[in-house]
């Protein structure tokens, strides 16, 4: 039985004092930068943590490390292998709406990595009328700018502006509001909603 632990840690004092440690090489599973690859394989499986993040400096790249532990059948020993890492950001690869009030954006589906996305509520884009049964009376719809259309009863109709909005990065066709992010890696289409009195 060993007579200390794995766990350096500082006294109480110390930690109230803000005293902190340093030059500490190796710590298993904490961010680590290496000047190489080769320096990088050389280490003891024992520093690693499944699915650390780190840094070789020679071949400016991220890896990330896979930890296998010994099942003492076919292996005795841990191992420890690493590949390279990426993340995509700046840019969604898909869309969707609940067909309510969230439309939410997706990105990139990265294996070992929860997918990151972006929800944006349009609930405030919602009206009622007279208590959201669509009993009020609509006297007259005014088309401001960017709009196309309008009037003052009966079926109203009303369209985008293609030309006030192309400005913005929005595009318009097929009955669809476009969004262009700039990225080829998105471009996400709002569907449009027919306005009857309570919603849009």
């Amino acid at each position: 039985m060993p007579s200390f632990t794995s766990r350096l840690q500082l006294t109480d004092a110390a930690t109230g004092s803000n005293v902190v440690l340093a030059d500490v090489e190796r710590i298993k599973g904490a961010f680590k930068t290496y000047v190489s690859a080769s320096t990088m394989n050389a280490t003891s499986v024992n520093y690693f943590s499944d699915k650390q993040i780190l840094w070789v400096e020679d071949s400016g790249s991220l890896f990330q490390a896979t930890v296998t532990p010994a099942d003492y059948i076919e292996t005795f020993n841990d191992t420890v292998t690493f590949k390279p890492f990426s993340y995509i950001t700046g840019s969604f690869v898909s869309a969707s709406f609940d067909g309510i009030k969230t439309l939410t954006f997706f990105g990139q589906d990265l294996s070992g990595s929860e997918q990151f996305s972006m929800s944006v509520d349009l609930s405030e884009l919602t009206g009622s009328g007279g208590g959201g049964g669509g009993s009020g009376d609509i006297t007259r719809v005014t088309a401001g700018t960017g709009i196309l259309g309008g009037g003052p009863s009966g079926d109203v109709v009303v369209s985008f502006d293609s030309g006030s909005v192309a400005g913005l990065g929005l595009t318009t066709g097929s009955g669809q509001l476009l969004v262009d992010t700039g990225s080829t890696h998105f471009q996400g289409g709002v569907q449009t909603t027919e306005l009857d009195g309570s919603e849009f």
